[in-house]
């Protein structure tokens, strides 16, 4: 058996860099393994082909993020856990790293995918770490051919001209929300951070590279910025957990409010929409028309998010119910 785990992933990949930096955190013995060509082949029968990859010291592979990152939790209990110790907690940011994964990403891709000088960047960023030693001209083919692909899935996962204002006033909002937190030092569950801090620094890591974003985040979240950069290694980071009876932080419960008027409306609605066939999901976001065609996965997480909550003892819900109210989180909850 190996030592370590192995990493494999690419810089441009929130995920991939979401679990590198629980990795680092918890202080678990691991390599990052950039994923070149040589290890394509390594890599080809792993199901499914998302990043990051996961090699456990056993020699299995693994894949999804969050199952992997909760995976590190069962193996190695109580050791600097980015889970918070109370259940009622844990929920909340486990809905807020969902939020972040999932809704948060369509700004990611709206923004990546939308202008030309987006689509070359970000696309060439993707290749040239996938592929270090291309010549220039293979990298310009690899480049257009990987901006054809993502162009044409734009309507398959929501980013049309028609929603773009719904992503581009995500993405300002989540901005002006960290922007006024990270001048603290703590962190959205306590001062350690949690899967929540997580999942919402990774998607603003790409974010944060791609032009018309970073200039976006440049001029007004500087300070978000600097966070994003100390969240990739938080491995001297000493802190606890909020109690239970401390109220919830400005942040979380903006971040929540977010999740009640954007995501959780449209997981509702793609889950029946999934479950009744319809060709498209077509729901109100805050007074915006959104339509998208379904997607089973985003079902799913709907159904574990409802499996979550509904497996909280009654403690934990008196607990948040009352902030799950107040963000418009609840009834979406309940089923």
């Amino acid at each position: 058996m190996s030592p370590f785990f192995r990493v494999i992933g690419i810089e441009a990949s929130p995920y991939a860099v979401k679990v590198r930096s629980v990795f680092r955190y918890r202080r678990l013995p691991h390599v990052w393994v950039g994923r070149m060509p040589q290890f394509f082949a390594e890599t080809a029968n792993v199901r499914p082909q998302i990043m990051p990859v996961v090699q456990y010291p056993d020699g299995e592979y693994h894949t999804d993020s969050t199952p992997i990152i909760l995976d590190l939790e069962r193996l190695f209990p109580g050791e600097r856990s980015v889970v918070p110790a109370d259940e009622g907690q844990a929920f909340l940011a486990a809905l807020i790293e969902d939020f972040a994964d999932e809704w948060l990403v369509k700004a990611l891709f709206h923004y990546r995918f939308d202008r030309p000088v987006d689509q070359r960047a970000g696309a060439m960023w993707v290749m040239d770490d996938a592929h270090p030693n291309a010549e220039n001209e293979q990298l310009e083919a690899l480049t257009t051919e990987f901006v054809d692909r993502q162009v044409s899935r734009k309507a398959f996962v929501g980013c049309t001209p028609e929603n773009a204002p719904v992503f581009e006033a995500l993405y300002r909002e989540v901005l002006a929300v960290m922007e006024g937190f990270v001048a603290t030092d703590r962190f959205l569950f306590g001062s350690r951070p949690s899967l929540a801090d997580f999942g919402i620094a990774s998607q603003l890591h790409t974010l944060s590279a791609d032009p018309t974003s970073a200039a976006i985040m440049r001029e007004t979240a500087p300070r978000t910025l600097h966070w994003i950069k100390r969240m990739h290694d938080c491995s001297g980071v000493e802190g606890e957990w909020l109690s239970p009876r401390e109220p919830l932080l400005n942040a979380a419960q903006a971040l929540l409010a977010m999740a009640g008027r954007w995501y959780l409306p449209f997981l509702r609605a793609n889950a029946a929409a999934v479950q009744e066939r319809a060709k498209m999901v077509v729901v109100d976001l805050d007074g915006h028309d959104y339509q998208q065609l379904p997607f089973r996965y985003q079902a799913q997480c709907y159904g574990r998010l409802i499996s979550l909550y509904a497996d909280l003892s009654d403690a934990a819900r008196t607990t948040i119910d009352p902030a799950l109210e107040e963000a418009g989180c609840l009834a979406f909850l309940r089923g």
